[in-house]
């Protein structure tokens, strides 16, 4: 009985722990992790995406677009509980996707022809994640969007 006592002491110990979900961007293992939406293999971390959702779980993407198309065929709450990350063309570093200016005319693993930055870029056109969201798929409603377009 004793034992047992201990026994449920531990698992309770266990369960009741820091039971945070981590929702930070993870590395991307270039040429080896595949895209959740287009199935080709990740092989430019300077146009890669990835979401991860409310429950924590990870998607990788070779492309914003790819990204984007893949979150459109998801339900309404998925697209606004995701945090979306794309990868700073000229970094590489996780930067949310959400908030970043986007250059076009990039020669992008999909060919969706966006490249993402953490900064405004003053020698090019800058567009806001909502102008990229409805390029790719073709709708306006991303309500959570800055506007960015400058030049």
């Amino acid at each position: 009985m004793k034992n047992l006592v201990k026994l449920l002491a531990v698992c309770l110990f266990f369960v009741g722990c820091d039971s945070r979900i981590d929702m930070s961007a993870k590395d991307i293992k270039i040429d080896r992790d595949v895209c959740a939406h287009c199935k080709m293999v990740i092989s430019s971390a300077n146009y890669a995406a990835q979401v991860v959702t409310k429950d924590g779980k990870r998607y990788f993407f070779d492309d914003i677009g790819c990204a984007l198309a893949w979150l459109d065929l998801k339900d309404k709450e998925m697209q606004e509980s995701s945090y979306i990350y794309a990868a700073d063309f000229q970094s590489a570093e996780w930067i949310n996707a959400r908030e970043a200016y986007y250059t076009s005319g990039a020669n992008s693993p999909m060919h969706y022809g966006f490249a993402a930055h953490k900064k405004d870029l003053e020698d090019a056109e800058n567009f806001d994640f909502a102008h990229v969201k409805k390029a790719v798929i073709g709708k306006d409603n991303e309500s959570n969007s800055t506007a960015h377009h400058t030049h």
